[in-house]
């Protein structure tokens, strides 16, 4: 199996990036591996719940920056209607990837799958990559992608091995929602989009018991409302703090403070990458939270239900952080010392389900695939433990700090160089500059191996 690009992973990312090198470059040779039948999904889109909805707005969310209606007319052939303002199902969001990813491969497309693990990545003296599969199948190519996507949360309890049966590290593991009675007690380890996620789903199958989320700050993201639009002019960024005080400054002369947080979207790239090692750490450690949660918002009616179910008492949040997990018979009880009171409180579940979002810390995942790429010194976690090192490319960087030819990634794991690197609209425009560099990447390395 040779090809010019190897895309491992066929999530969003992966998905995406396959697609914008079919239409810029046919003619290069790609394969996209993964392992999952249902490909194009990943953990946002694989949701089986009608509930869960995008958080962005269908008009938004096109797979191509130069078709903005491309998945508005899927989503209106599929539905019978679509205006564009509407948040979809998250789970018709990974049908629409399906489709784009089968009309990419068609024949005679010069994109395959191949279905696979990949559990190893190698190359001597900068020749090929050669991937190798779980099943000792090994893909050779001149560009390999990392398309890795969001990957399982990590466990804050750090429980291993000694974690009980009702305790849910992963929130996205088959069954998670099902199997309770209707009234028992759960709790919750995060507030963020995650946990909203979990409660909806929990809603779905029938819970009607009391939910307990908990997190340090005790934050829930805002949800989406209408607002004009407001032009704004350049913060002052020459601190964390600084653009706070800018946007608050700002959010009193607005109508309503999202005309603000979505005015500054497009800068917010640039921002990050002003700030030293320690101011981006004081932001990760002070900031990231309440910009999370205005940043991040979740569809109107979602907000909605939400604020119905905490109104109504079946869902509380609570600041505070969880010392000890008990079993107590068959339930759980969860210690946590509530932040502003001070005091400890015990709550009974029936369940504990892990929400804290996705790991990210690149030097201590154990996926086969990247820690051979951290033992070969060509995958670096960043010291913020947000993703890897890369260039603006999108480039890996090595353990000797110089970009590793031929290896790139996308998405995710491009965070600390970007910081705004998770949603479709900043994955579509790396997918689309990847296709505009790799034909010569391709072409320069052919070149490079083919003299004497």
């Amino acid at each position: 199996m040779t090809y010019d690009v190897a895309i491992i992973g066929a999530g969003a990312s992966g998905v995406l990036v396959a697609a914008h090198l079919h239409r810029t470059a046919p003619s290069l040779s790609v394969a996209i591996v993964d392992a999952g039948a249902r490909a194009a999904r990943g953990l946002a889109y694989g949701t089986p719940y009608g509930a869960h909805l995008l958080n962005v707005p269908a008009a938004r969310m096109s797979a191509f920056l130069d078709d903005a209606d491309h998945f508005t007319k899927w989503l209106a052939a599929k539905t019978g209607r679509a205006t564009g303002r509407e948040f979809a199902p998250r789970t018709l969001y990974g049908e629409y990837l399906a489709d784009v990813l089968a009309s990419t491969c068609e024949p005679p497309s010069g994109t395959t799958r191949v279905f696979g693990t990949a559990v190893g990545l190698m190359r001597a003296d900068g020749g090929p990559w050669h991937l190798h599969l779980q099943d000792g199948r090994i893909a050779e190519a001149q560009v390999a992608i990392l398309a890795l996507g969001n990957l399982a949360p990590w466990d804050p309890l750090r429980l291993g091995d000694r974690a009980p049966d009702n305790y849910l590290r992963d929130p996205w593991a088959p069954g998670s929602a099902h199997g309770l009675a209707a009234d028992a007690p759960v709790v919750i380890i995060g507030t963020g989009l995650t946990m909203i996620d979990v409660v909806l789903a929990l809603r779905v199958e029938g819970h009607r018991g009391t939910i307990q989320a908990i997190s340090r700050h005790g934050l829930v993201p805002f949800g989406h409302a209408a607002h004009l639009p407001r032009a704004i002019g350049s913060p002052d960024a020459k601190s964390p703090r600084a653009v706070l005080h800018w946007i608050r400054d700002e959010v009193r002369k607005a109508e309503d403070w999202r005309a603000v947080v979505d005015a500054l979207r497009p800068m917010t790239q640039s921002i990050w990458r002003s700030w030293t090692l320690a101011e981006r750490a004081a932001f990760l450690r002070h900031l990231r939270t309440y910009w999370d949660v205005h940043r991040h918002r979740a569809a109107p009616e979602v907000a909605a239900e939400v604020q119905s179910l905490i109104d109504d008492g079946t869902l509380t949040i609570h600041a505070g952080r969880i010392t000890a997990l008990r079993e107590a018979g068959d339930r759980l009880a969860v210690d946590c010392v509530l932040r502003h009171a001070g005091e400890t409180r015990t709550f009974d579940a029936a369940r504990v389900i892990n929400c804290t979002g996705p790991a990210s810390d690149y030097g201590s995942i154990d996926l086969p695939l990247v820690a051979q790429l951290r033992r070969s010194g060509w995958l670096v976690a960043d010291p913020l433990r947000l993703g890897v090192e890369t260039n603006d490319e999108g480039r890996l960087i090595g353990a000797d700090g110089v970009a590793v030819d031929g290896l790139f990634t996308i998405g995710p794991l491009r965070r600390p160089a970007l910081w705004e690197s998770t949603a479709i609209p900043e994955i579509r425009a790396q997918a689309a500059a990847l296709a505009e560099l790799l034909p010569s990447e391709v072409t320069g390395r052919v070149r490079k191996e083919s003299r004497p």
